[in-house]
């Protein structure tokens, strides 16, 4: 017999990122978070991000990264939260950019410079065939030229793509089936593996039709509790306050309740997950919204995307654990 769960209690936290927006200048066929240029284009305020350091802090993390959607598409507000960061005494890794807004090099070079005023020591530069998508190479292998030329640290991610990116004109971009035919149809299939994907959020639909799939019936006859809703490590904290474990993309539990045990009627969908699995959450939209799965799923996160999915746009529930509802929408 499976052992009870109790409820959920998140009391100390490893190493994770902050999300200063979602929107973002591009629409990764990879993403997690579902990222786009359709989002609002909110950002992280000083005081939401004063409030996520400080509660960082006290959950013993003294470094995160930086992520969006494309933080630098609101540098003004990227370096307000820099400076909370820096107030609160937690280090910044990194930032991640696409190095879609490197366009005249002086301004670059401006913006790279007062970073690094600021303490900013490395930037995490995106290099994939999924950013390729956006972003001509050209820009990316620009902003590596001038954070060489400003001083600060790169982190390619990931530099094994550059030469295969390099096969084609760099000055413009080039869709996932242009590599395809370049490298052969297997080439898709590998970049999970070589991209160290969790497949989940926009990468569900990306990848479904490359790896087998398996029936709802026969996901959730091997259901367990899910504790991934429990991961101290890569988690995030967003510009609304919300927690975001990894890799439970789409739920959101407020920073206000970390380190209490989550109350099951404010947190229903989580605590639901986090004690009986997708079987649970399954059985409870099959009996009180009709939910019909209509494919088959990559894995258990797949599935209970789709049924989130479907309370949160096709019955309009609207839940304290469950957004933000763009996330769905953006999928």
């Amino acid at each position: 017999m499976e052992k009870s769960v109790g409820k959920l209690k998140i009391e100390r936290l490893f190493s994770g990122g902050v999300i200063t927006n979602y929107y973002c200048s591009s629409a990764c066929k990879h993403c997690l978070y579902n990222s786009s240029p359709s989002w609002k284009k909110e950002y992280m305020p000083e005081e939401m991000a004063d409030k996520v350091f400080k509660t960082l802090k006290k959950f013993g993390v003294f470094s995160v990264h930086i992520g969006g959607g494309e933080p630098f598409l609101n540098f003004e507000g990227l370096k307000k939260v820099i400076n909370k960061a820096n107030e609160n005494g937690i280090y910044i890794e990194y930032i991640e950019t696409n190095a879609s807004w490197v366009e005249n090099e002086d301004e670059v070079k401006r913006r790279l410079k007062e970073l690094k005023n600021l303490g900013i020591e490395t930037i995490l530069v995106s290099i994939s065939p999924f950013h390729n998508e956006y972003i001509p190479f050209k820009k990316v292998l620009r902003l590596i030229q001038l954070l060489n030329e400003v001083g600060i640290g790169i982190f390619p991610w990931i530099e094994g793509f550059a030469n295969e990116i390099r096969r084609l004109n760099i000055d413009k971009t080039h869709s996932l089936s242009e590599y395809k035919d370049l490298f052969g149809e297997n080439y898709i299939r590998h970049l999970p593996q070589r991209y160290y994907l969790t497949l989940n959020g926009r990468a569900i639909k990306t990848f479904e039709d490359y790896f087998p799939t398996k029936t709802a019936d026969e996901i959730i006859k091997n259901s367990h509790a899910c504790f991934e809703l429990y991961s101290k490590n890569h988690f995030h904290m967003d510009l609304f306050g919300n927690f975001i474990p990894n890799p439970c993309v789409g739920f959101r539990i407020s920073i206000d309740d970390l380190g209490k045990e989550l109350d099951t009627g404010k947190y229903f969908f989580v605590n639901l997950l986090y004690t009986q699995g997708v079987r649970g959450l399954f059985e409870y939209a099959k009996e009180n919204y009709g939910y019909t799965p209509s494919k088959k799923f990559l894995n258990k996160c797949s599935l209970c995307f789709d049924i989130r999915r479907f309370l949160v746009l096709g019955k309009n529930i609207e839940a304290p654990d469950l957004g933000p509802r763009e996330f769905y929408l953006n999928f």
